[in-house]
C-alpha cells in the first residue's frame, strides 16, 4: 500500500499516541502482577526486570529492532534490514501498517508490543533467574525470536503475512513466543527449589489487584491503538477486549468457587487476563458477540492448563505457558473461527474472512502460524539459554544459597518491603558484632559464601484454610501461581 505524508491524520496520530501511552502501563502492571504472585523476598526484581526490558529493547528497537520486525522495503520473507537502524528514514513518512500516522509515531507503539513480550517470558524463570544474564538474554531474544517472529506475521513481505494471516495484536508474536519461551526456561533451569513440596499461596492480592488493573486498562491500547477510529473498528476493539475480559474472569472465578467453595480476587485477575490474552489477535476482526464465546472459552481452557502442569510437574512459575501461551494459541485459531468479512470490510480490508463466513481455509493458514511461532520461540530460547549456561558470566540460575535467601537480596542488593530490609540490616549488624568477637577463631561460617549473611524470611504458608508464618526456612514453591 503506498503511504504519502499527506494521509496523516490528526486524530489517527492522536489516538496511536495515546494508545501508546496505555500500552507503556502494561510494563509496570506486568511488574506489579508477577510480583504479587512470588514469594516477597523476589517480588522487586522482578518488577525490576520489567522495566529493564522496557529500557533494552528500547536501545534494541532504535538500533536495529524496528527495521528487522517492520520493514516495509525488505523482499525476503523471512526477515527485514537495516534501512531503518537508527530509525533512519522514520520520522514522518506514514508505515503502510498505519498509513495515517506518522512513522515515527507507529515504531513507538511498536516499540511497546516488544519491550512488553520478553517481560511476559522471563516470568517463566521467576525467582530463580540472575538479573545480569536476563539483561543480556532479552536484547538477543528480541533480535532472535520476536523479530522475525512479528515480521512474518505483520511485515507487507512477510510469509505469513502474504498467506493471509489473521493476527491483528499479537497473539503470535507476544502470546505464543512468550508462552514457549517460558516453557523453554523450565527445560533449561528446572524447577524451583522446594517446588510440589509445600502448598504456597501469593504474598500480596492487593499487587495483583494493581498490577491486573493496569493491564486492563492498558490492554485498550493494546487492542484498539492500531484500528481505525472513524470505521468504528477502535470501538469494536474496545468492546471485544472488555467482553473478553469480563467473560473469562467469570468463568475462572465459577470453575474455582466449585472447587473451593470461596471466591477470589486472584481468580477473577487471572480468568480477566486469560479472555483479554485470547482475543487479542481477533480484537478487531470479529464481532462483539464473538468475544463471549473467546472468553468463557480461554477461561475453561486456560484453568485446566495449569492442572495439567501440575500433574506434568511443569514449574511454571507463573503459569506463563498456560495462560500467554495456550491463550494465544486460542486466540489465533478462534480468529480463524470467527473472524467476521463485514466487520473487515469497515476499513476497506478484502478478506473471505473466517469459518462463519464459509472459509474453513482460514484455519489452515491460522494453524501454520500458531505451528511455526510457538516451534520458532521454543527452539531458538532452548538454544540460546543452554549456550549462556556454557559461559559463567551468563550462567542464569542463582546459586542454591541466593535462591533460598531471595533473589532481591543476592541481585539487587535491595527489599521490595521495609520490613525485609530492617531485618536484613537487623541481621547484618548482629553477624559483624559476632565475626568482631570471634575473630580468633576461624568458623567456617565466616568463609561460606556471602549470601550466607542473608536473613532467612519467614513466608505466608497455607494450611488448610488458614495462613501461618512458617517456623522453617522457607524453601517453598507453588506448582503454580494461580491456585486452583
Amino acid at each position: 500500500m503506498a503511504t504519502s505524508v499527506n494521509d496523516i491524520d490528526m486524530g489517527a496520530t492522536v489516538w496511536m499516541i495515546a494508545s501508546t501511552a496505555l500500552v507503556f502501563l502494561m510494563i509496570p502492571g506486568l511488574g506489579y502482577f508477577y510480583g504479587g504472585m512470588v514469594r516477597s523476598k523476589n517480588a522487586l526484581s522482578l518488577v525490576f526486570l520489567c522495566f529493564m526490558a522496557l529500557a533494552v529493547v528500547t536501545l534494541q528497537w532504535v538500533i536495529f529492532g524496528y527495521s528487522l520486525a517492520l520493514s516495509e522495503t525488505a523482499t525476503n520473507p523471512f526477515i527485514g534490514n537495516f534501512k531503518h537502524w537508527l530509525f533512519l528514514d522514520v520520522e514522518y513518512t506514514p508505515h503502510p501498517n498505519a498509513p495515517k500516522v506518522p512513522g515515527v509515531v507507529y515504531a513507538l507503539y511498536q516499540c511497546m508490543f516488544a519491550a512488553l513480550t520478553p517481560g511476559l517470558a522471563i516470568g517463566g524463570a521467576a525467582e530463580r533467574i540472575r538479573v545480569l544474564p536476563t539483561i543480556f538474554y532479552i536484547f538477543v531474544w528480541t533480535t532472535l525470536v520476536y523479530d522475525p517472529i512479528a515480521y512474518w506475521v505483520w511485515a507487507p513481505n512477510g510469509w505469513l503475512f502474504k498467506m493471509g494471516v489473521l493476527d491483528f495484536a499479537g497473539g503470535c508474536a507476544v502470546e505464543t513466543a512468550s508462552g514457549f519461551a517460558a516453557l523453554a526456561f523450565y527445560f533449561v533451569l528446572g524447577k524451583r527449589k522446594g517446588f510440589g513440596e509445600e502448598k504456597w499461596e501469593p504474598h500480596n492480592y492487593l499487587n495483583i489487584i494493581l498490577g491486573c488493573s493496569f493491564l486492563y486498562f492498558g490492554w485498550f491500547g493494546f487492542n484498539a491503538g492500531a484500528a481505525s477510529l472513524e470505521s468504528g473498528r477502535a470501538g469494536i476493539a474496545f468492546m471485544t477486549t472488555s467482553l473478553a475480559a469480563a467473560a473469562g474472569g467469570m468463568t475462572w472465578v465459577g470453575l474455582a468457587y466449585r472447587v473451593e467453595h470461596k471466591f477470589s480476587s486472584f481468580h477473577f485477575c487471572s480468568g480477566a487476563v486469560a479472555g483479554m490474552v485470547c482475543v487479542t489477535p481477533a480484537a478487531s476482526y470479529v464481532s462483539t458477540w464473538a468475544s463471549l464465546p473467546m472468553g468463557i472459552i480461554a477461561g475453561v481452557c486456560c484453568y485446566y492448563m495449569i492442572e495439567a502442569n501440575l500433574r506434568l510437574g511443569i514449574d511454571d512459575c507463573i503459569d506463563v505457558l498456560a495462560v500467554h501461551g495456550i491463550g494465544g494459541i486460542l486466540g489465533v485459531f478462534l480468529t480463524g473461527v470467527f473472524a467476521d468479512k463485514k466487520v473487515m470490510a469497515l476499513d476497506g480490508i478484502e478478506s473471505a474472512g473466517g469459518l462463519i463466513n464459509g472459509n474453513g481455509r482460514q484455519l489452515y493458514v491460522q494453524l501454520a502460524a500458531l505451528a511455526a511461532s510457538a516451534a520458532w520461540s521454543f527452539v531458538i530460547s532452548y538454544i540460546l539459554l543452554k549456550a549462556m549456561n556454557y559461559i559463567p558470566i551468563f550462567r542464569l540460575r542463582v546459586d542454591p544459597d541466593a535462591e533460598e535467601h531471595g533473589v532481591d537480596f543476592a541481585e539487587l542488593g535491595e527489599a521490595g518491603y521495609k520490613f525485609m530490609h530492617d531485618i536484613a540490616h537487623m541481621h547484618l549488624s548482629k553477624q559483624n558484632t559476632h565475626d568482631s568477637l570471634t575473630s580468633s577463631f576461624q568458623e567456617t561460617s565466616s568463609i561460606q559464601h556471602p549470601h550466607k549473611d542473608m536473613p532467612m524470611i519467614k513466608e505466608a504458608t497455607s494450611s488448610g484454610n488458614v495462613t501461618a508464618a512458617s517456623t522453617t526456612p522457607p524453601q517453598t514453591s507453588t506448582p503454580c501461581a494461580y491456585p486452583l
